[in-house]
């Protein structure tokens, strides 16, 4: 049996995929703490694991909420590359001490730590401190390099020629640059792993977020097929879901999908949610013109305003809830983007981090949903929706879904995570 942390912080959905991986390594014998975001404790409650407060400062969903206008502002400057800044920059650097102890406490005794890439540059402090090796467990695929396509949020095409690939490998060093280093605060990173006795990579904040022992992509093969150059420590796994002990409905969302058609769903998450909350409002409207039911999870208190009081909730579990639906407008966030292709309901995707822009696009060409850009009016909302709802994209993602059900993301990434401890 071995000692292992389980690292994560921010929003929902950089959490809950870890959750799982935490509980199947416990159920295989090993002893196992989750540090994270304390407002999570409760939800956490009945799995497996001991859960431990990450110290997390603003890094935590409800205080995420409050940087909405910044996200707002900036989400797509630079390619999103300006929210390095709002998370390093503003709410990791400051912290960083605090945010380092409450890992490195973590870690005493431990055989490994299993991360998520942005904590990582925390977390693998601790580990090189003390001899310990980790785990990224990616879910930015897009990010890592590679000479079969650029960096996504730059959407140059895939390379044919020389000339081609010269521009794809000239976009992968521009995410090394001078300005990327910037934005993403490796001379704070620095300064402080000099002052625990450790040099710094170039490129610290940008590679840094992977691990030299084993990364686990939690993606499908089918959603993002593997670089033929990527590293043998880079394994792309299948998507992992959480499933929730209270994976059940509640009993007033039951009597509303009883009542009548099954409703759209519409969940923002706390990003795109926090920066543009009146998009609820503007869903709500467009599906009204269509003659649509919706069913909203507005996720964080206030943002039900002007929205059918017997529609909406702060939150209701995605996996019961999304085969009885007809379709789901979402950020297009890993984890909710992830259960809808589970589900086989197609996807209206309104994008506000680069990421998310990224598995917008991503549906659009599997023809699994439809992305909208910055135009939002209820017009383009309601054209989306009127897309996403035929015919063809019913059967796509029907198809699409009884692929990924073949696959079994949460065993092979755990298999992978075991073939490091045997090591």
């Amino acid at each position: 049996m071995a000692k292992i942390v389980v690292y994560s912080m921010a929003y929902r959905g950089d959490v809950f995929p870890f959750v799982p991986i935490a509980s199947e390594l416990a159920r295989r014998g090993h002893s196992v703490t989750f540090v994270g975001p304390e407002e999570l404790r409760d939800e956490f409650r009945s799995e497996p694991f001991a859960f431990r407060d990450g110290d997390c400062g603003d890094l935590t969903p409800t205080r995420l909420d409050a940087h909405g206008n910044y996200v707002r502002r900036w989400g797509r400057v630079l390619s999103g590359g300006m929210l390095l800044r709002l998370y390093f920059g503003r709410l990791t650097i400051p912290r960083l001490p605090e945010l380092f102890t409450a890992i490195d406490d973590a870690m005493e005794g431990a055989d490994l730590l299993v991360s998520h890439p942005a904590a990582s540059l925390v977390g693998r402090m601790a580990c090189e401190r003390r001899g310990v090796p980790w785990v990224v467990g990616d879910l930015f695929p897009m990010l890592t390099p590679t000479r079969t396509r650029a960096p996504a949020m730059l959407r140059i095409p895939p390379p044919r020629g020389p000339i081609s690939r010269a521009v794809v490998d000239a976009a992968w060093h521009v995410a090394s640059s001078p300005l990327a280093r910037w934005l993403s605060s490796e001379r704070d990173f620095a300064a402080f792993r000099a002052s625990l006795g450790l040099d710094t990579p170039r490129g610290y904040g940008v590679h840094g977020r992977l691990s030299p022992h084993q990364n686990v992509v939690l993606v499908s093969p089918e959603y993002f097929p593997p670089a033929p150059d990527w590293p043998e420590n880079y394994r792309v796994t299948g998507f992992v879901h959480w499933t929730a002990s209270r994976n059940s409905l509640p009993r007033d969302v039951e009597d509303y999908l009883a009542a009548g058609d099954p409703p759209v769903v519409v969940s923002l998450g706390t990003s795109a949610a926090g920066a543009d909350p009146s998009m609820f409002k503007e869903v709500a409207r467009a599906l009204d013109q269509l003659g649509l039911r919706g069913l909203f999870l507005t996720s964080m208190p206030g943002r039900d305003a002007g929205l059918p009081e017997a529609a909406t909730w702060a939150y209701v579990p995605l996996e019961p809830l999304l085969p009885r639906c007809r379709a789901i407008v979402h950020s297009g966030a890993h984890g909710t983007n992830a259960l809808a292709l589970a589900a086989g309901v197609p996807s209206v995707v309104l994008p506000q981090l680069f990421d998310q822009a990224w598995h917008g696009r991503r549906q659009e060409e599997l023809g699994t949903g439809v992305v909208l850009g910055r135009r939002r009016s209820p017009a383009a909302i309601r054209s989306a929706l009127q897309i996403a709802l035929d015919d063809q994209h019913h059967t796509t993602a029907r198809e699409y879904s009884r692929r990924l059900a073949e696959e079994d993301g949460l065993r092979v990434a755990c298999d992978e995570i075991q073939t490091v401890l045997d090591r």
